[in-house]
């Protein structure tokens, strides 16, 4: 548990960009909020990381990042090569150094959001009059440490997403597209406007989300916009007006249209059973 072997760095900000370089150490990259899209010597086509997943850069390996839209935040791991080494090289069965030697991105799980929610709550308690800053990098290192540990079991226990075939990388681009349009849904983006976000045809993206969502693009953004407007006025106490702006939809009667396709009701029946 020694403080120097695991450095932690936190970047938030809007037109983020690294250019090419390279750690003489492991890298742990962890989108906490938007996307990246992170290159590596063997890999310049990119790989899109969100709050879904997280990536691990070896030592010596090539790399560059770019923040993919203007809400963007990540945590960085580093980690020494003779902490691994006396880790566990291997650790549940597997050999970790040769796990993480090139590249890798790996699904998040819900322990690894869990510590990532812990460091939130320790940031905005930062400086507190109550706890001393000896005690908060205390639990900062400590949360390190965690953070490490999840992330090598996530390794040894879980397949590579670039090794699980090409379903399983298509899976996770769609999860990435609806995550994306869930946390933009009052802005409507349109699906060219998507395709520029995830470097898609229009052609690719359309097919692969219906074959995957089952559902089209505009129908995934406009149900999940239904179904948040339905939450704002039947647990909120919204009006139909104030439910359909805070979604980007400006009329009632274009609201109420969606709502009986996608739910079958009325906005104004939420009220009634409000």
């Amino acid at each position: 548990m020694q403080s120097d072997v695991l450095h932690c760095e936190l970047s938030s900000g809007a037109g983020y960009v690294m250019d090419w370089h390279a750690h003489d150490c492991h890298m742990l990259l962890l989108p906490r909020r938007g996307s990246l899209l992170l290159s590596t010597e063997d890999s310049r086509t990119g790989m899109r990381l969100s709050s879904l997943s997280f990536s691990a850069v070896g030592i010596d390996i090539g790399h560059a990042t770019a923040a993919t839209c203007s809400e963007e935040s990540h945590l960085t791991l580093y980690v020494e090569p003779d902490y691994l080494r006396r880790y566990g090289p291997g650790h549940a069965g597997t050999d970790l150094l040769a796990a993480i030697a090139g590249h890798g991105q790996w699904s998040r799980s819900d322990v690894l959001d869990a510590i990532l929610l812990l460091y939130d709550r320790i940031e905005a308690s930062m400086p507190s009059p109550l706890v001393d800053a000896g005690e908060q990098r205390r639990r900062l290192h400590h949360l390190n440490h965690l953070l490490f540990e999840e992330c090598m079991r996530i390794v040894a226990r879980t397949e590579r997403i670039d090794a699980a075939g090409r379903n399983g990388n298509n899976a996770l681009l769609i999860r990435q597209v609806q995550q994306f349009i869930d946390e933009h849904l009052e802005e409507h983006h349109d699906i060219d406007m998507l395709c520029r976000q995830f470097h898609l045809s229009r052609r690719h993206l359309t097919r692969l989300f219906r074959e995957i969502a089952r559902e089209s693009v505009v129908d995934y953004g406009n149900r999940r916009r239904v179904e948040r407007a339905q939450r704002l006025i039947h647990e909120r106490g919204m009006s139909v007006l104030q439910a359909g702006l805070a979604v980007g939809i400006d009329s009632p009667s274009y609201l109420a249209r969606l709502f009986r396709k996608h739910l079958g009701i009325l906005p104004s029946d939420c009220r009634k059973t409000h």
